[in-house]
């Protein structure tokens, strides 16, 4: 699968922010483990302290996909129609939230604590498809 990391220091998608980045985002998986590798496409530096992260019990269905990253339970939601991003993500499994995010932005379950470097207060979106 691919996609990208979205992360905005502004705890929400669009806004004031003083930090932005977007990292490419593959995921390989051999059954139901694997390696979410990230790569820095654009942004204001790469706050990421470490980029190939450990995938375990991986289920993907027609709704979503449930797994953990590192240990932490992630859970991306197919979004046939995308708003948040004026259906730039259509078509994708996505996963966000943020301390400042309105509900339309919050969807599965994820956190930035996950990645290493990331602030706990910073909106995070992992799109994979």
């Amino acid at each position: 699968m691919h996609g990208s990391l979205f992360v905005s220091d502004a705890g929400r998608s669009h806004g004031g922010f003083e930090y932005n980045a977007e990292w490419n985002a593959t995921l390989t998986m051999k059954g139901r483990a694997g390696v979410l590798r990230l790569v820095l496409h654009i942004g204001i530096g790469d706050a990421l302290e470490k980029h190939d992260y450990t995938v375990t019990d991986f289920v993907k269905d027609s709704s979503k996909i449930s797994m953990k990253i590192e240990g932490q339970l992630v859970v991306l939601i197919w979004q046939e129609t995308e708003t948040v991003w004026n259906h730039a993500y259509d078509r994708y499994y996505v996963a966000s939230w943020g301390s400042d995010s309105p509900l339309e932005e919050i969807r599965g379950t994820i956190s930035p604590l996950i990645f290493p470097g990331l602030v706990e207060h910073y909106y995070v979106e992992l799109r994979l498809r």
